[in-house]
């Protein structure tokens, strides 16, 4: 799953959401399902955001990530 992060122009960060060739608008559902089928994020694109950003979401993913690891080990 590959996750596109961008700015709006009120500066707000904007997420979707990539399966195969198609890009959607993001939703927790799909990434849930996704992540049960296939635990990764792959080649995430940060487009214009700072690095101090990208940090953040960064860590927060792979948050999530260990999340779904510790399930599949139960």
């Amino acid at each position: 799953m590959k996750l596109i992060f961008s700015k709006d122009e009120n500066n707000e960060i904007y997420l979707q959401l990539q399966k195969g060739t198609i890009v959607e608008d993001f939703s927790y559902v799909e990434m849930v399902r996704q992540l049960l089928e296939r635990n990764t994020f792959e080649d995430t694109n940060f487009g214009d955001l700072s690095v101090e950003e990208q940090g953040k979401i960064q860590t927060m993913l792979d948050k999530i990530g260990k999340i779904f690891q510790e399930d599949e080990v139960e």
